[in-house]
C-alpha cells in the first residue's frame, strides 16, 4: 500500500486524502501484528521483494489507468492482454522452471482435470482482478487483498483449528477497523 501511494503520487501526481491515509495506518499495523512473526532480511530476499512489490504495483496502476482511459470492460482488457502475457511467460518459463521435467512428466486423467479446474479458477481470479481495478483503483484493490488475507486467517482459525494467539486476534481486529474505516471514508467521498 505505501508503494502504491508513492508511485501514484510520483508518476501521476495523484494524491490521496489525509482521511484515506489515516485509515490505512490501522490496516497496515494490524496486518503487521497478525502476519509478521519472524523477520530475517538478506540482500537476495530484499531484491526479490522490491522487484515483486514494484512489478505488482505498476501492473495494478497500469491496468486500472488503461482500462479507464480505453473505456473497456474487464473482459475486453483481459482478452487483449492475455496473448502478450502468455508469450512473455512462455519466454521466461525456461529460465525459472524445469522444462525437461515438465516434458517428461507422466500426465494422467485426474491430473489433467485438476489442471483444467485450476485454469478455470485462475481465469476467474484474473477477471475479478480486472473488474475491481477497473471499477475502483489499485489502492482499493490492495485493501480488498488485505481483507481477503484477514478472511483466510479467520477461516483457518475457525474451520481448520489453526492455532491462534491474542496477538493474532488483536491484529485482525485492528486491521478490520482499518478496512471498515477505509470503506466508510471512500463511501462518504463518493457521495460528495
Amino acid at each position: 500500500i505505501p508503494a502504491t501511494l508513492v508511485i501514484q503520487w510520483f508518476m501521476y501526481g495523484q494524491s490521496t486524502s489525509t482521511a484515506t491515509k489515516l485509515t490505512l495506518i490501522p490496516l497496515l499495523v494490524g496486518m503487521w501484528i497478525t502476519t509478521v512473526s519472524d523477520v530475517e532480511v538478506n540482500s537476495a530476499g530484499l531484491m526479490y521483494a522490491v522487484a515483486a512489490v514494484s512489478f505488482t504495483v505498476f501492473s495494478q496502476i497500469f491496468t486500472s489507468k488503461y482500462q479507464k482511459s480505453l473505456e473497456c470492460d474487464a473482459l475486453q482488457l483481459l482478452y487483449h492482454t492475455s496473448p502478450m502475457i502468455a508469450v512473455g511467460m512462455l519466454c521466461l518459463c525456461p529460465m525459472f522452471d524445469d522444462v525437461e521435467g515438465f516434458l517428461n512428466f507422466e500426465y494422467h486423467t485426474i491430473l489433467i482435470r485438476d489442471i483444467i479446474i485450476s485454469c478455470c479458477f485462475a481465469l476467474g481470479v484474473n477477471v475479478s482482478n480486472y473488474l475491481v481495478l477497473g471499477k475502483t483503483g489499485p489502492l482499493t484493490y490492495q485493501v480488498l487483498g488485505h481483507l481477503k488475507t484477514i478472511m483466510i486467517l479467520v477461516l483457518g482459525f475457525y474451520f481448520f483449528g489453526k492455532s491462534t494467539s491474542w496477538t493474532n486476534i488483536l491484529g485482525i481486529c485492528i486491521a478490520m477497523f482499518g478496512v471498515v474505516s477505509y470503506t466508510e471514508v471512500k463511501r462518504r467521498a463518493s457521495e460528495k
